[in-house]
Formats: C-alpha cells, structure tokens, sequence
C-alpha cells in the first residue's frame, strides 16, 4: 500500500502569518510605553507611576486588532476611565488617601466593580480596563498612604491607561496601517481560493473512476476544510473593526452587507458536495455519462470565474465581465439523468448536482434589486428595535448580570484584602490578576486558573533571567523583551496556554523587565507569584459558589436546547414557512457554536466525584447537528424551487406529504430525555406525584423509524408518476426531478442524522445510569405522561 501524502495549500499558513503581524504589533505597543516610560520627557515620565496598567491596556486591546478594532478598544479604555476616575476622586477626597485601611480598600473596590460589571451597555473590555484601574488606584491608595493625593493619584492612573491606548493606536498606524477593511478583503479572497480548490477537488472526486481515486482526492481536501474554516472564523473576528474606519466604507459598504450570510452561501453547498460524496456507494456513478461529464467540466470554468468574482471583492453595483448566471446549467444533459431509474442509490449524485449548482449560481454573488436591500435593511433594523424591547423587558439587572456583578465584586475584594495581608506594597497583583480574566458566562475556572498561574511563572522567570544576565546594562535590558512577547501573543492562540496563559506570560515578563523602584528582582518575583496565586484562588472559589452547576450539565442542557430549535424547523419545513425556518436555523448555528465552547469547557473540567464527560458521544451529536443544519439550508433552496409554482398543486401536494416523515422523528422526545437531570430522581418524584405508575401500559414510542429508505424509494416512485402526468415542458420537468431528487436526500439524510443522535443520546444516558436497565420507549412514555 503507497504511502498518502497531501500537501498543504498554499494559504494553510495565512492564519498563522496573521498572527504573527499580530504580534510584532503587539511588540510595537509595548516598545512604545517602555520607552516612554524609561526614557520619555521628565513631564510624562511623571506622570506614568504605574506602567503596569499602560501595558495591560495595551496587551487586552493589541490583541489580534485592526486599525478599527484598535479605535473600538481605545473608546472602551475612555469610556472605563470616564467610569472609574470621577467615583475614584470623589471616594478618595471624601474618605482621605492616609486614612484608607486594607479593608477600606476591599470595600471600595468591591463596590465599585460591582456598579462597573451590572450594566449591559459596558462593553466586557471596558469593564476589564476598569477592573484593573480600580485595583490600582485603591490599593495604591493604601500603599503610598498620605503621599497619594485624591486627584494626582487616580489622574497617575488614567494617564497610564491614555498611554497604553495611544501607543496601541500608533502600533496599528505604524510602519503602515493595519485596516480592517484591508484585511477582511485579503482573507476573504484566501478563502475564496481555498473553496476553489475544494470545489474542484470534490468534481474531480465525483468524475473519478474508483472508489480508491475519490477517496483520495476527498482525504486531500481534509486540511482545506479546517483551514477554510479558520478563515471564516477570522473574518467573522475582524470585520467588527470596519464600522470603526468609516472613511473607507463608502466603497464598500455593498460588500460588507451581511458578510457572515455571503461566507456561509459559498460554504455550505461545498459542504454539501463533500457529504454527497461521502455518500456515494460506489465509482464511477451510472448516472454520469459522457454528455454530463462534459457539461461538468465546463462548466467548472464558470465557477471559478464566480469565485473569482468574489475574490476580487469589488461593489456589487459596479460592472464587471463576468457570465451572467446561469440557471440552464444542466438543461443540456438533464434528460439523460431523469431517465435514471428512481432509487436512493442516485440520490447522492442528484443532490451534489444540486449542491454544485447552488454554488455556481449562488444569489449572494448576484446584484440584488434596490427594493430588496431596502426592504432587508428595514427588516434587519425591526429585528434591532425587537431585540432592543427584549433588552429592555429584562432589564440590565437580571438574575444573570447580577450573578456576574457579585462574582467580580467579591472576588476582587477578597482578592485585595488577602493580597495587602500578606504583602501590603505588592498587594495590586492579586486583584490585578483577576481584573483582566473575567468573562460573562462560564468559563473554564480550573483550566484558566492552571493556565494563568503557568504563564505568570514562565513569564516571571524569564524576567528575572534577563534581569540578571542584563544586570549592568539595565537601559537596554527592554530589548530582550521584543522576542519575548512576539512568542507570547503566539501562544495565546495554543491550546497548552491560551488566551489566559499568553496574556499572563508576557505580563509576568513585562512587569520585571519594563519596571524601574520594584526592588530585587527576585525578591519581586516571588511575591508576585504568591500574589498571582491568592487572586486565582479568590476566583475560583467565587466561580464555584456563586454558579455551582458543572460544565457537562450546562452541556446536556443545550442540546436539548438545540434539538428543540430542530424539531421546531421540521415543524416549520412540514409546513413550508421558509421565513422562520431561516431565523430559526441562523439561531441554531450559534447554539451550536455555543455547544461547542462548553464542550470544550466540560472537557477541560476536572471530574472530581463526578462521571467523566463523555465527549466522544457529544462530539458526534454536535457533528450531526451541524449536518442537520447544512441540509436544512440545502432542502430550502430545493424546496423554494418546487413551490415557486402555484399552478403545480398536485406535485405541492405531494412533496408536503412526504415532508410530513420530518415530523415523526424522535427529535421531542430525545429533547425531553436530554432535559431530565437524573433519571433516578424523575422516577422517584414521579412516583410520588402520581402514586403508582404501570409501566406495563406503557405503549412503545418510537424514536426512529426504519423504514426511512422504503418511504424514499415510494417518494421517489411516486414523484416521477406525478411529473409524468403534469403538463409542463420537458425542461422544467428534468429541473423539477434533479430538485426532487436532492429534497429526497435531504429527507434521508435528515432521517440518519436523526439516527446517530437518538444512539448517541442512549449511550450518553447509559453512561449516566451504569447500574440501571433503561427501557427508553417507557422513559418517553413518563415523561410525556
């Protein structure tokens, strides 16, 4: 057997070479506040007394930015000093700097970052920047005692955060500008090359000859797959910067428009391509003729040149030499393919051709009619002005906000109080630890905490390295830092680190080598280290007292969640409200991408007493819900084919009742044995509630059928007879059998995938439940009754 080898395409390393720019910015920042710190004008140098919140602001901003995410940050760092500085003045010229004790500075902070974390409004970096300025300013207030006036000292503080946002701006602005428009355009034609080539990998897999062939064209666009998805994802990261450089959106402002809808209208028919194949039983297809495999091949042209369209990423408005599209794509050798016999054998060829025909002839590519973008435009602005009333029904003070508030106010306060016990000059690096960790929602409390406290004594050893190998030449011991933090921010992207660990890595390096009146810088370290240590306990302790539930219930939990949002679009498609179900399927996606972050969470979590997560099995729910999604997408444009219509009400007609096997699909009930938190504890309080309980009665519910492959094998028979009978021209029919074909892949698909979460549930309920024999047609029936 020959060895495999699949070379990496040439934008495998775009990412990688993304963040690197990234982090020489990064460099560049900091460079910037430690020479203006050390060296800059006596003026400012005066001013700068605490360095430390200038390179925070600058690491938590820099990070992975653009020119306009750069100004974002910089009006989230005002907007926490115009926060913070006039309730510091106001507290320290009421109480006294000399007469503010530890515990006076506990309260404080506690207070204070309470009021900063509740409010909705505040965006998370903002409140972060605030976090670390309220640490500084009390904690410092006890630290230097009389000496710290009520005005000068939080003034000290806030210039620190003006020079830390200065010099991030000046980092993106030089040696040239790093727009976000730029960059969303560059990466967008990386991935539109990387589609391309996928694309044509998957045609040629489709044409081939073997089954040995089509594999191995398919296992080549494995790694294009994940890079692909890199891309979208940095994308969808950076183009939150282009509403910050306006200047440029004139020219653009067409191209922007929904740009996360425009990636995912070129990735899912690719997607869909890889699936039919992976489908396919053998090689070659009967279904492709010579006729066919000609147009194919042809056509393939045209859609490059439509991706190609894209890559260039010019305005939609302007002209531009580009074949029109093209929906006759196929009437030339479609007659051929409906001659077929009608089996679900050539179902996943007709739904590739469908799939490739989405791709070619993709609307998003398309100039769209002025009403249209307007009547979009006031839809998306009436979703605004509803998900404004839904804020405003709940309130900035609901339950969840108000958890958050008491846990960075706690904990923060705890953090300052233990910190100053046990070394009152260093105690701004316990609270200063957690100020800039907290994120709204669950996070992975252990593995941050490992993750910080590794970072920190990494970063803090090549500090004191280098402080002393540079001993004698302590001016340009900042030097060495430059290398230091361009790995750091690399690492922040690694799973062994982390956002937590880089950030804290380059910090703990920053604070020895861009420091001056620190002491020894041994002496420093340590109790650093220790000080690092008391805030991360503080932390964890509030994170698991004030939200007790464990990463794998919040797990269990969304999925029901998310296969109640399927069930609802399979109600929906049964009844062709295609409007919802597109709503409802864009919400689903960021269920599942949700699902995905505490999955990762819950595998990350130690077990303690506790089952192990079983990761395995959600993992694979989580693959089947995101196939569910991409065949929905695909089925609603087959089906918006079918209906456009009205006068084919028996062919309507018939298509509607065989949606109707989307209904009887288990998806109810799987979500209601998801949503029970122990079986053991339903049966018991059921008992009790209903007295006794015949199970014996229990009629069998079935959560899946077999007969998916007979009922599209009759839907396939019947639909020929009911186009034989219309009266239409011959080219609508042999269009009309193509999208009939793929409607009838998707159904089965769905009907699999329907499968392999029903199994994958089971286990994950046995696994739950090792010493009890679970019967789940009467688990249904109890928790239906």
């Amino acid at each position: 057997m020959g060895v495999k080898m699949v070379v990496a395409p040439p934008h495998a390393g775009a990412i990688w070479r993304e963040r690197l720019a990234s982090a020489l910015r990064t460099a560049i920042a900091c460079t910037i506040i430690g020479c203006t710190a050390l060296y800059g004008p006596q003026p400012i140098r005066n001013q700068i007394q605490y360095p430390s919140v200038a390179y925070v602001t600058a690491i938590l901003i820099v990070s992975d930015a653009t020119l306009g995410t750069t100004l974002r940050g910089s009006f989230h760092a005002l907007c926490a000093t115009a926060l913070v500085l006039p309730s510091s003045i106001l507290c320290l010229w009421a109480v006294g700097p000399s007469r503010f004790t530890e515990s006076g500075a506990a309260a404080a902070v506690a207070l204070s970052a309470f009021l900063v974390a509740v409010p909705e409004f505040l965006p998370l970096l903002a409140k972060r920047i605030a976090f670390v300025q309220l640490v500084i300013i009390y904690v410092g207030a006890v630290v230097r005692g009389g000496t710290a006036d009520a005005v000068t000292h939080p003034v000290h503080v806030a210039a620190c955060t003006a020079l830390g946002a200065s010099a991030s701006v000046l980092a993106l602005i030089l040696p040239y500008p790093r727009l976000a428009v730029t960059e969303v355009k560059k990466q967008f034609q990386l991935y539109t090359e990387n589609a391309s080539e996928r694309s044509g990998l998957y045609m040629k897999a489709f044409l081939s000859e073997d089954k040995t062939t089509a594999c191995d064209l398919i296992s080549q666009g494995e790694p294009m797959v994940e890079s692909g998805t890199k891309l979208i994802n940095h994308i969808n990261h950076i183009q939150e910067g282009v509403k910050w450089e306006r200047y440029r959106m004139r020219d653009f402002k067409r191209s922007f428009v929904k740009m996360e809808d425009r990636l995912d209208d070129i990735e899912t028919p690719i997607k869909g391509m890889e699936l039919a194949l992976d489908s396919i039983p053998s090689f070659p297809i009967g279904i492709v003729n010579p006729e066919l495999r000609s147009v194919l091949q042809s056509d393939r042209v045209h859609q490059t040149l439509k991706l190609d369209h894209a890559k260039c990423f010019v305005p939609f408005d302007e002209a531009v030499t580009v074949p029109e599209r093209k929906d006759e794509l196929f009437d030339n050798s479609l007659h051929t393919l409906t001659n077929s016999p009608p089996t679900h054998r050539n179902l996943p060829a007709f739904f590739f051709l469908s799939c490739f025909e989405l791709l070619v002839n993709n609307s998003s590519m398309n100039p769209k009619p002025e009403s249209e973008t307007k009547a979009e435009s006031e839809s998306v602005n009436s979703q605004a002005i509803d998900v404004g009333q839904e804020s405003r029904i709940t309130g900035p003070y609901s339950q969840q906000r108000i958890v958050f508030g008491l846990k960075c106010s706690i904990s923060l306060g705890l953090a300052v109080l233990l910190g100053m016990f046990f070394d009152r000059k260093n105690g701004y690096w316990s609270g200063l630890t957690i100020a800039i960790s907290f994120v709204e929602g669950r996070q992975p409390i252990f593995t941050v905490a490992n993750a910080r406290v590794q970072g920190t004594a990494i970063g803090t050893v090549y500090g004191v390295l280098g402080s002393c190998l540079l001993y004698q030449v302590a001016e340009i011991r900042f030097i060495i830092l430059l290398p230091w933090i361009v790995l750091t921010s690399l690492l922040q992207h690694s799973r062994m680190f982390g956002e937590s660990g880089g950030i804290s890595a380059v910090i703990g390096a920053l604070l020895i080598l861009g420091r001056k009146n620190y002491g020894p810088a041994k002496e420093f370290a340590i109790a650093r280290l220790t000080e690092v240590s008391i805030g991360l306990f503080c932390m964890v302790v509030l994170e698991i007292v004030l939200e007790p539930v464990r990463a794998s219930t919040l797990v269990k939990r969304h999925v029901s969640k998310c296969l109640g949002i399927v069930d609802d679009c399979f109600n929906k498609i049964s009844s062709l409200n295609f409007v919802l179900v597109k709503e409802n399927i864009k919400r689903l996606k960021s269920d599942i991408n949700l699902l995905n972050n505490l999955s990762r969470d819950a595998k990350l979590e130690p077990c303690f007493w506790f089952q192990s997560f079983r990761g395995n099995c959600y993992d694979r729910v989580q693959k089947s819900l995101s196939t569910i999604v991409d065949l929905m997408q695909i089925m609603i444009y087959n089906l918006e084919f079918i209906d456009s219509d009205e006068g084919r009400k028996e062919l309507q007609e018939h298509v509607n009742r065989n949606l109707e096997m989307l209904k009887v699909n288990g998806i109810k009930h799987l979500q209601n044995i998801m949503s029970v938190k122990s079986i053991k504890d339903f049966e018991h309080q059921l008992q009790e509630r209903e007295g006794f309980l015949d199970l014996e009665s229990a009629r069998p519910i079935p959560v899946s059928t077999d007969s998916t492959t007979k009922d599209i094998d009759a839907f396939l028979q019947h639909t020929k007879e009911v186009t034989d009978k219309i009266q239409a021209t011959e080219e609508w029919k042999e269009k009309t059998i193509l999208h009939l074909n793929s409607l009838g892949f998707c159904i089965y698909r769905l009907m699999e995938e329907t499968k392999e979460v029903e199994k994958c549930i089971k286990e994950i309920i046995r696994w739950e439940n090792p010493t009890r024999q679970i019967d789940f047609n009467q688990l249904c029936y109890m928790i239906d009754k």
